[in-house]
């Protein structure tokens, strides 16, 4: 399996960039193209779209509408722990 179709290691790295970039808000689609290789790549695309789904599930991320995706307190917290 390609790296960039792990769901698990693509969390990891969108946790990671999200956390860099705050407190700033990306969309979903934006915020894929930070970590993507080929944008133009359906399933490496579904796969950032599905990891972030999973973030916002694990508490990790929120979703602001009309506004975009930023890290929770805890995923910031997760990623000083863990990096």
């Amino acid at each position: 399996m390609r790296a960039e179709y792990d769901v698990a290691k693509v969390e990891a790295v969108l946790l990671v960039v999200a956390a860099d970039l705050y407190p700033r808000r990306l969309s979903m689609r934006d915020l894929s193209l930070e970590v993507v290789v080929d944008p133009d790549d359906d399933r490496e695309m579904e796969v950032a779209r599905r990891a972030i789904f999973n973030l916002k599930a694990y508490g990790l991320f929120q979703e602001w509408p009309g506004e975009g995706i930023e890290p929770t307190p805890p995923g910031l917290r997760a990623v000083v722990l863990l990096t």
